[in-house]
């Protein structure tokens, strides 16, 4: 399973529907074995990839404010921006979630590298 955690936009206006998802990948006893970086075009064949095989989503998003994180679903992919979208508008941003990794003194550090 991946739980998307934070979201990261481009700075250029032609640009902020190329976003990208930051994500922790799970394994079935649920700890995390992976962190990553999907874009949304990576995210979306992913979805379609876990349709085709399981028929469900693989996905879910932790937004803002929430106690519990929501699949992510194919049609969550029918508007045009990250803002609009039901669940990327209310990710963190990659600062904001670095924030909450500051706060539980975790020693991990997220940082876009290009």
């Amino acid at each position: 399973m991946f739980l998307a955690i934070a979201v990261e936009s481009k700075q250029h206006p032609k640009s902020q529907n190329d976003y990208r998802i930051w994500y922790l990948e799970i394994d079935e006893c649920g700890q995390v074995i992976a962190v990553g970086v999907k874009s949304k075009q990576e995210l979306v064949e992913s979805l379609f990839e876990n349709y085709r095989k399981t028929g469900k989503s693989n996905w879910r998003a932790f937004r803002k404010e929430s106690e519990r994180s929501t699949p992510i679903e194919i049609f969550d992919f029918v508007s045009m921006n990250m803002h609009e979208n039901t669940h990327f508008g209310n990710l963190p941003t990659l600062s904001e979630f670095q924030g909450v990794l500051d706060t539980l003194q975790s020693r991990l550090e997220f940082r876009s590298i290009a």
